[in-house]
């Protein structure tokens, strides 16, 4: 069979097709200064002229104001659209998008048991916000949390979609839904005497999460995943680069809670001793040995195995109240109280705002405001 030469583009009175190596016609136009091409081949080039004479009729609608002619890609985009589920379109959106693991476990569980047995068959072009407002009412009113993380991983879902050309725009427009209502609770901010305490009432092997968390501000995540090779030997800085997170019930390593929480942290000259003393007494030889090893598996510490100890300890000091995060906003109070900059606390707590950077420099300068005044009452007296 000898073989379909390609052809030089036809110009005609409008657009221009051109015959390909496998025999097929390829068709295009210029229209507002940009080169439209149709989204398929044609067969023979009269199909291909008649493409263009339907675009052409469509401009010519479009010169008299009706509003008809939108690029033939766009149209093509929207066409796959109609026939393209939120199921198949939701699935494609997780498997491309850079997440943490825990993260992707997450929108797994919020897409397959609270969105897409309700709305995952439903042609994505389809979907209205009538539709949304009767599968958020669906979700009852005794989960307020869980709502307003499935709503927002709905509304991201759409948001892109719409970023894809699929829809003009999210059907997701319930104002508020996707705000989580927390009852605000007071951070216990413990003196350094009673930091001191808390890790005296610590095992031993354990001792050091508490000042690591406290003087250094880590989270406990960071600390859980700390290896000797992220410790300097002689106990000035700690290496952050990894976390400990549960993914399908199971503790794992896994990238840091942001880019910005990759960072080196200097230890505290008075606390230096202490991680050495840790290092030699509590850690194995080897660069990959935990710092805080599970002391029956020899793998990451348990949230179960950590909780008992850390919950006698701060009842054993009165603070019953006392959450281990409350820690790092020691750590930050601490390192505003002696000079640091926004930035520098950022750095150092591996903020992305500034936000909690400032906060904490605020409660300093509150700090600040009653060592003068206790000054001048040891001067009164």
């Amino acid at each position: 069979m000898a073989r379909v030469r390609k052809s030089e583009p036809k110009r005609q009175s409008f657009g221009r097709l051109r015959q390909e190596r496998s025999g097929r016609w390829s068709v295009a136009y210029l229209h507002r200064g940009a080169l439209h091409r149709a989204p398929a081949t044609f067969p023979t080039k009269a199909s291909g002229q008649r493409w263009l004479e339907d675009e052409r009729d469509l401009i010519e609608l479009d010169r008299r104001n009706v509003g008809t002619w939108t690029p033939p890609a766009d149209r093509a985009t929207k066409a796959e659209a109609v026939k393209l589920t939120l199921r198949d379109y939701a699935t494609r959106w997780l498997e491309h998008r850079t997440v943490a693991p825990r993260t992707r476990e997450n929108y797994l569980y919020h897409l397959n048991d609270n969105i897409l047995p309700v709305l995952g068959d439903t042609p994505l072009a389809e979907i209205t916000t009538d539709d949304v407002r009767a599968w958020h009412a669906g979700l009852g009113s005794d989960k307020l949390t869980r709502n307003a993380r499935a709503y927002g991983v709905l509304t991201a879902v759409l948001n892109t979609a719409v970023d894809d050309g699929l829809i003009d725009r999210s059907p997701a427009r319930i104002k508020g839904a996707s705000a989580v209502k927390h009852t605000k609770r007071n951070v216990v901010l413990l003196e350094a005497a009673e930091l001191a305490e808390l890790a005296d009432k610590m095992p031993r092997n354990l001792r050091l999460t508490v000042l690591l968390a406290g003087w250094c501000g880590l989270r406990r995540g960071e600390l859980l995943a700390l290896t000797r090779a992220d410790v300097a030997a002689d106990g000035s800085t700690v290496r952050i680069t990894k976390g400990v997170v549960v993914v399908d019930r199971k503790y794992q390593v896994g990238p840091t809670k942001t880019r910005e929480s990759n960072r080196t942290v200097t230890v505290p000259t008075h606390l230096r001793p202490e991680v050495k003393r840790h290092l030699r007494e509590h850690v194995g030889k080897a660069k990959t040995a935990l710092l805080f090893p599970d002391p029956v598996t020899g793998s990451f510490l348990t949230e179960g195995r950590f909780r008992g100890p850390f919950f006698a300890a701060r009842k054993a000091i009165g603070h019953d109240e006392l959450h281990f995060h409350d820690l790092r906003h020691f750590g930050g109070v601490m390192a505003a109280v002696a000079g640091a900059t926004t930035k520098e606390v950022m750095d150092r707590l591996g903020h992305t705002t500034s936000t909690a950077a400032m906060r904490y420099q605020h409660v300093a300068a509150g700090r600040a405001d009653l060592l003068a005044d206790r000054l001048s009452a040891l001067a009164q007296g």
